[in-house]
């Protein structure tokens, strides 16, 4: 009997239980979205900040203290302060070796430099050594299994780890370099022109190099007052074969909670497995510390600090917006159902007359809010990954997974917000006595 009630409920009135399903639909197709989106944000965020330069930076540890002005550098690192540059394959060895992006060593040397095809004055500057582009790094095993072991290496270098930079010109080979915008403009210089680099050491002969300008960069910072050439050049003129000044490095990191904070001591089990299996700029550094010998790795903490605090924003507002959608999807089976139960007040009365009990007349009005829940969460599962998948894309430009966890998560929502959205109508179903009904009928 009980089933039968409900079938013919259901049947009966047709467009108000769309209507109600419609409503659940399109506030589990907006939790889902924004749940989907806000699952994936994190990584698609951290590599659109990645663009933006390197959020971890090595140093020698036994490093001395350097003085710059101008953007000029003043003191020059001594040979027992560097970093090895074989050392720098075994980046691609630690745990967190898939996260790593791109990163490039730099090594900068005070140079006296002059126009040589204008006979230019000469001017001081930094010569700042770095790779341009750098292949060579085999695929982790991660890496081959996910993208397929074609045999290719891996290509690094400072195009890849910072491609805000900007070259009038093309990037330079062999025997050339890029010359900042400023010192551009104080040589009076031009690209092809050839000029002549001097490093002075204390108490030694100059060495001179040859360089043509293949482009000017524009940087907004120190580069732009500087000359950039391949890391063999600076080397040489510095007489520091396969020595490095700094290291930079672009990671996918996780922003650092309260839990990355804590001592490892204080910390549970289950916490510390967490914790180990975060990658917090922190715990990327250190293990980069552990294969660069000699080294001190320290995360940039404006980066990750921006990176932790745009995320918990981004988070937040999406929050918002799927609350309001699940709170107008509530108001909305809420009208349908007291609409419902207006019209059905003989129904329930006469229920009542012949001997229905409050928990029979709530089991039947639960039961088309079950079906409405369930129906409504599915439909607005699939729409709403199709709407994730639209949003990230015009976003970040490529799309989200749907992770397994969201299908339970959304049809349980979708119950209570069925649920919710009955709960008024059915106050005053239960309110309604068979006298009261049926005198109102006669």
């Amino acid at each position: 009997m009980f089933i039968r009630i409900v079938k013919e409920s259901l049947i009966r009135k047709r467009r108000r239980k769309v209507v109600a399903i419609v409503s659940v639909m399109l506030g589990a197709a907006i939790a889902t979205a924004v749940l989907a989106v806000g699952l994936g944000i994190g990584d698609k965020v951290n590599r659109e900040l990645r663009a933006y330069g390197a959020n971890i930076q090595v140093l020698p540890r036994d490093r001395s203290i350097q003085v710059t002005s101008g953007g000029i550098q003043y003191q020059a690192a001594a040979a027992g302060s560097l970093l090895d540059e074989q050392d720098l394959p075994k980046l691609r060895t630690i745990f967190w070796a898939n996260n790593i992006l791109a990163f490039a060593p730099f090594l900068e040397v005070p140079v006296i430099v002059q126009d040589s095809s204008k006979a230019g004055r000469e001017l001081e500057t930094n010569l700042t050594g770095t790779w341009f582009e750098k292949a060579g790094f085999e695929k982790t095993v991660l890496e081959k299994s996910v993208q397929g072991d074609t045999g290719s290496a891996l290509v690094t270098g400072v195009k890849q780890l910072a491609p805000w930079w900007k070259v009038d010109g093309r990037w330079p080979e062999a025997g050339e370099c890029l010359v900042g915008v400023r010192l551009m403009e104080s040589l009076k210089a031009s690209s092809g022109d050839d000029l002549l680099v001097r490093f002075v050491a204390r108490g030694g002969s100059p060495v001179e190099a040859r360089l043509k300008i293949s482009g000017t960069l524009t940087t907004g910072l120190d580069e732009d007052r500087s000359i950039i050439a391949d890391l063999e050049t600076a080397q040489r003129l510095s007489g520091q074969p396969g020595q490095v000044g700094r290291l930079e490095i672009s990671a996918l990191t996780n922003p650092e909670d309260s839990l990355a904070s804590r001592d490892p001591a204080t910390l549970s089990p289950e916490e510390n497995e967490r914790r180990s299996c975060t990658p917090y700029p922190s715990a990327v550094a250190a293990d980069i510390e552990k294969v660069i010998t000699g080294s001190e790795a320290r995360p940039v903490r404006r980066i990750s600090e921006t990176e932790g605090s745009l995320l918990t924003r981004v988070n937040l507002m999406l929050l918002l917006v799927a609350v309001a959608a699940l709170a107008a999807a509530v108001l909305g089976v809420a009208s349908t159902t007291m609409t419902t139960v207006l019209e059905r007040k003989s129904e329930i009365g006469l229920l009542k007359a012949i001997g229905a009990s409050d928990f029979g007349v709530t089991s039947i009005f639960l039961a088309e809010s079950t079906i409405t829940g369930i129906c409504g969460g599915i439909f607005g599962l699939a729409a709403g990954y199709g709407l994730a998948q639209v949003i990230a894309r015009t976003v970040f430009g490529s799309g989200v997974p749907l992770s397994p966890i969201l299908a339970p998560i959304i049809v349980a929502i979708s119950l209570i917000v069925s649920f919710a959205g009955s709960a008024i109508p059915l106050r005053t179903a239960l309110r309604l006595g068979p006298t009261d009904v049926l005198r109102d009928n006669l």
